[in-house]
């Protein structure tokens, strides 16, 4: 019978096939679809190791360190033969191994950025796979069971940081580098190898599932030492599965002086051996109990190869994808590798690292964490709050800041009064109390302001905008900015790190706006920022809510050509908007639909390793401005700022009127002026007004402080 595959479609010519009826050959079709389709799904993505590629990259491309690493490695090569022949009450007593680890998920706010959850699967995977608990372990070959070893190591998440800080063992960091997943990812964060196993998940190797560092290589390149490893294959739930779980485990034998089951790069010159060679049969692994292999990257109980049987191919450190055993003496030469101060692996399972890194008692409760669903909201609002504390509290007392505590876990609260409240967390084990840091969050009454502007020039941090600011990467924050503001002093901005590639976004989000009776209220800010190439992704995104921020509508994106200011790549990230032709205006008119009393805007500026972001002049009022190109024109000033008493307009029109308001929009003062006034509000209640000046054609306002 022919089989010839087109599309989704099989064209079968036999004879056979055409004695059968039209429901015959209706089953057998869906049968053989059904069965190629399965076929195909398993082997999606299965991508294999590169560590003996990375091997070998070290050793061409560093020639002054190859002789150190030749040392290394006979170094511990001779102590691993030492290590095997000892037969000594020392050794036999030595059981469980403990190794630190820590993950560092490098991300850029895709599918890569798996949950705390599926990290710890993949700790639990490694577990599994170390101490001979694999569900399976009944099906491997049966001249394989009697050699197929518990390592007794056993991983734990490290729950200090090298600083001595509680942490749950799991770093988020955001980067473009995560789509490349070389060494440079180490580059962003790398604790000390010595102290812990650091695990690098990354979006993608290309054509890789992983790699790591063998000890001899390690020890020349530390800082490069660790596991680089797709999220794919990190452990068995999410974005991984379990077929691909084994990849992880694979790589920790690696970083354990593991070679590939038929041989490595322990020959000299550090060649490498593709796996399925028939020469690979006079290679070897250093390993007496797994015997000679090519290498196998299929799962079959035909496997055989280089006079044997059948392979040992449900190996962990072969590439069948059903690899579940390790052997006795692949346990001896882990162990052997941990005890040798090669790469001062021994320093891994020392008692004083193991009391460093804080493993020992890894569910002590070591820090109290309050997260909330928002960090604004309107009056009756409800807000989840969570415990993040680490770890395992066991009482919990939160004081919502307006009054009420509580004593639940994760409670739900909605508040009834307007202000800023600082929430506070204290948590309990074995009456042992803990604080949290406070936890601001922002609730609105139902009577918000009709304006807002906010050209940052009378404020001293950025804090005190008026705008709530949100942030994803503490690397990339925004900040207010000394005289390279728009036609003023000050501005505020993201200014970013040239050496690190760190992504990020931060998010500027208003207080809630009466624009109920404001037909033509529109946004306006002005913004400057450069490419460092034309193909970066940063973001510019403006976002318009009708219902206090609960949920968001998206109204205007730029990205790439349509949101740099500057029409060329600069690649210094000190760069700074040298004059006014460096900004562009954005004005979004505000649809009915938004024209609520609890209008809110959020601006999101996301960068993917661009250049500084600067934005100034955010306003939203229909009177504020007539057009866009308005806010270019500066043609009122006044001072003192803050004022006591009196204060002074001058401006470039001939014939203005000047109008004070209060943050609510009430009128506290109307005056006629010829080009200059002064104006006495010595009478004004301490507190920010705007002045408006304005013509018949052109209007602008401006804040100031009454003191």
């Amino acid at each position: 019978m022919l089989i010839l595959k087109t599309d989704c479609f099989f064209v079968m010519q036999s004879v056979l096939f055409f004695k059968m009826n039209i429901m015959q050959r209706f089953f057998l079709l869906l049968t053989v679809c059904f069965l190629f389709s399965s076929f195909a799904n398993s082997q999606i993505g299965n991508k294999f190791c590169g560590t003996d590629e990375i091997a070998l990259e070290i050793y061409n491309d560093n020639p002054s360190l190859q002789a150190l690493m030749v040392q290394k490695r006979n170094e511990l090569k001779e102590f691993t033969i030492n290590y095997s022949q000892k037969v000594n009450v020392a050794r036999s007593n030595d059981s469980l191994l403990i190794i630190p680890v820590v993950f560092h998920v490098i991300h850029n706010y895709g599918n890569e950025n798996i949950s705390d959850a599926q990290v710890e699967s993949a700790v639990q995977v490694l577990n599994r796979n170390f101490r001979r608990q694999h569900p399976d372990t009944g099906n491997i070959e049966s001249i394989y069971k009697p050699i197929t070893a518990d390592c007794e190591l056993e991983f734990r998440l490290a729950r200090k940081d090298p600083n001595g800080n509680c942490t749950n063992g799991i770093n988020r960091i955001a980067s473009p580098l995560t789509t490349l997943g070389n060494h440079s990812v180490k580059d962003l964060i790398h604790w000390d190898p010595t102290k812990y196993l650091n695990i690098y998940v990354v979006k993608q190797i290309p054509n890789l599932a992983g790699y790591c560092l063998m000890p001899d290589q390690a020890a020349a390149k530390p800082e490069w030492d660790g596991v680089v490893i797709s999220h794919q294959y990190t452990g068995n739930i999410g974005t991984a599965n379990e077929m691909r779980s084994v990849t992880l485990s694979h790589e920790v034998g690696h970083f354990f002086n593991l070679y590939h089951i038929w041989g490595g790069n322990n020959v000299p010159g550090y060649y490498y051996l593709p796996v399925g060679q028939q020469s690979n049969c006079g290679e070897s692994d250093e390993v007496a109990d797994t015997p000679p292999t090519i290498g196998w990257s299929s799962c079959a109980s035909t496997n055989a190869s280089c006079g044997n049987v059948v392979d040992n191919y449900q190996n962990i450190m072969d590439y069948s994808y059903c690899n579940i055993m390790f052997t006795e003496g692949q346990k001896q030469r882990m162990r052997a590798c941990l005890h040798s101060s090669v790469a001062h692996r021994n320093n891994l399972i020392s008692m004083a690292n193991l009391y460093a890194t804080g493993v020992i008692n890894p569910d002590t409760l070591c820090v109290a964490i309050a997260k909330a669903s928002k960090v604004y909201a309107c009056v009756g609002d409800t807000i989840s709050f969570f415990d993040a504390s680490l770890f395992n509290a066991d009482t919990w007392e939160w004081n919502f800041g307006d009054g009420t505590i509580v004593n639940d876990t994760n409670p739900k609260y909605a508040y009834f009064t307007e202000g800023e409240m600082s929430v506070v967390l204290k948590v309990a084990k074995n009456g042992v109390w803990l604080q949290s840091n406070p936890l601001k969050i922002s609730v609105s009454n139902f009577v918000p302001q009709e304006t807002f502007v906010q050209d940052f020039e009378q404020i001293g941090n950025i804090e005190n905008s008026e705008l709530i600011l949100l942030n994803e990467n503490k690397n990339t924050q925004l900040n207010l900015f000394q005289s390279v503001g728009f036609k003023s002093l000050k501005c505020a901005g993201v200014l970013l790190n040239d050496t690190l590639h760190f992504s990020g976004k931060n998010s500027m989000v208003s207080p809630t706006i009466n624009l109920e009776n404001t037909p033509n209220a529109k946004l306006n800010f002005t913004y400057s920022f450069s490419q460092k190439k034309w193909n970066n992704n940063d973001a510019l995104e403006v976002f318009f809510s009708n219902d206090c921020g609960k949920t968001w509508s998206s109204v205007l994106k730029r990205t790439s050509a349509n949101f740099r200011t500057i029409n060329a790549e600069i690649q210094n990230s000190n760069s700074l908007p040298m004059d006014s032709s460096q900004w562009k205006v954005i004005e979004v008119a505000v649809p009915s639909s938004f024209q609520v009393e609890d209008f809110r805007f959020k601006i999101d500026f996301t960068n993917y390793y661009g250049n500084n972001f600067f934005i100034d002049n955010i306003n939203i009022n229909p009177e504020l401005y007539t057009s866009a190109q308005e806010i270019t024109r500066d043609f009122f000033r006044f001072f003192p700022n803050p004022l006591s008493e009196k204060i002074r307009i001058e401006s470039s029109l001939e014939n203005f009127n000047i109008k004070i308001t209060d943050v609510a929009g009430k009128e506290m003062m109307h005056s006629e002026a010829y080009r200059n006034a002064t104006l006495d509000v010595s009478n004004l209640s301490s507190g920010m007004y705007f002045i408006s000046v304005f013509n018949e054609t052109k209007k602008m306002v401006k804040r100031f402080n009454k003191l």
